[in-house]
């Protein structure tokens, strides 16, 4: 779902509106983010959970339900049988399921007439993005991914100062995405052991599709420009040495903008160390996702100033939509990915009343994801090549 208007274009119509139903495949208790989703889609009161298949195994899912509280009539044992009895009680479906089981999942309610929010990343490659795209079109549907760091306030209100060209012309970014978890070992010296399906890398490395996506989308959202060429090295540095965990890139953009891209799973004392930098003529920005309520900007003489929801010149994080509680006290992770839920229940209600597209800025679909696969894929073949690479 393409967007483009600036951020003053959004409005938030929620007062009087009834909430919007949901029905989650896969998001588990005890997955990596069936809680976080369950939660955001529920903080403002846009969404309701009213059923789902979180797992396949029975005794997981009925938990889930319990914890959820969702009807156990109203939780089922595979997808087929949700769609089967609620396909008229349902305003939308929530993909929670790993990346490789994403595309047919997708195709499912697209042919069955229902909307889809999908977690990143949307599928596993380009031709999968190309097939799900084909398929949107053909349906006149609805198919939202989920990027929820583009829900963080000061990442919007960074946003709104490139916009409004407080930069200049934008010359180069430096994002990185550092964690630790696949080369931490246990108290007793073993390695600890992700979802096995993170143990698999595809045309795409799993590191790419869980941070990888991230990055793109965060430099997509905050510039608008899109990756032309790149050369990358990839390497395996942690406990499990049948797949990529740490991947550096050098990508030229559009717009003659430069950037420099690190993510990794083997960076010891990285949690989520999430970071972006960039550099205009004029000045610059820098925000840090473990302290994210704060933008750091430098003018041009060299003056630097921190940024906050209360200071006297911003003009996005200052919306009472941002503020559940006022500056000083800080919002976070999950209350981004609301921030984000909020947006969706705003092109999902414009999608019912017959809108194929939408005013959202903030609401992201197949081309986003498509673009974003196509740069991955390159980074996987110039590590292969160890050569400069264009981006399809």
């Amino acid at each position: 779902m393409k967007s483009g208007l600036a951020h003053s274009q959004v409005t938030d119509t929620s007062a009087g509106v009834e909430k919007l139903r949901l029905g989650f495949v896969g998001g588990a208790f005890n997955s990596a983010v069936g809680r976080v989703h369950r939660i955001a889609s529920e903080m403002d009161q846009r969404f309701e959970l009213v059923a789902g298949c979180f797992s396949r195994n029975e005794d997981v899912n009925k938990e889930t339900a319990k914890q959820y509280g969702v009807s156990g009539a109203r939780t089922y044992k595979s997808m087929e049988s949700l769609f089967e009895n609620e396909i008229e009680h349902l305003d939308a479906v929530v993909i929670l399921t790993p990346t490789n089981q994403h595309k047919q999942q997708i195709q499912a309610c697209l042919s069955s007439g229902l909307p889809v929010i999908c977690e990143k990343a949307l599928v596993t490659t380009a031709d999968e993005a190309l097939e799900v795209r084909h398929l949107l079109e053909e349906k006149s549907g609805f198919l939202n991914v989920t990027y929820n760091y583009t829900g963080y306030p000061m990442l919007r209100e960074f946003q709104a100062m490139v916009q409004a060209q407080k930069l200049g012309t934008l010359e180069q970014i430096h994002i990185e995405m550092p964690q630790d978890g696949f080369t931490k070992l246990a108290l007793d010296g073993t390695p600890i052991t992700p979802q096995e399906w993170r143990l698999h890398d595809g045309r795409v490395p799993t590191v790419s599709l869980d941070l990888g996506v991230h990055v793109h989308s965060i430099v997509k959202f905050l510039t608008n420009q899109s990756p032309l060429e790149l050369v990358a090295v990839s390497n395996t540095f942690g406990n499990f040495n049948q797949i990529v965990d740490s991947v550096i890139c050098i990508a030229k953009y559009s717009g003659n903008l430069a950037c420099n891209v690190w993510y990794c799973k083997t960076a010891l004392g990285n949690r989520n160390g999430l970071k972006v930098r960039l550099f205009g003529s004029n000045g610059s920005l820098e925000w840090y996702q473990d302290n994210p309520e704060y933008l750091h900007f430098t003018d041009q003489h060299g003056r630097k100033s921190v940024i906050d929801r209360a200071h006297p010149e911003v003009t996005v994080s200052n919306q009472l939509r941002y503020n559940r509680f006022k500056a000083g006290h800080p919002a976070g992770f999950i209350e981004a990915f609301a921030n984000t839920y909020c947006d969706i229940a705003e092109a999902l209600h414009s999608f019912k009343q017959g809108c194929l597209s939408t005013n959202n800025p903030y609401v992201f679909g197949v081309e986003e994801a498509l673009e974003g696969l196509f740069m991955l894929e390159a980074i996987a073949r110039s590590s292969k090549d160890k050569s400069w690479v264009t981006v399809k």
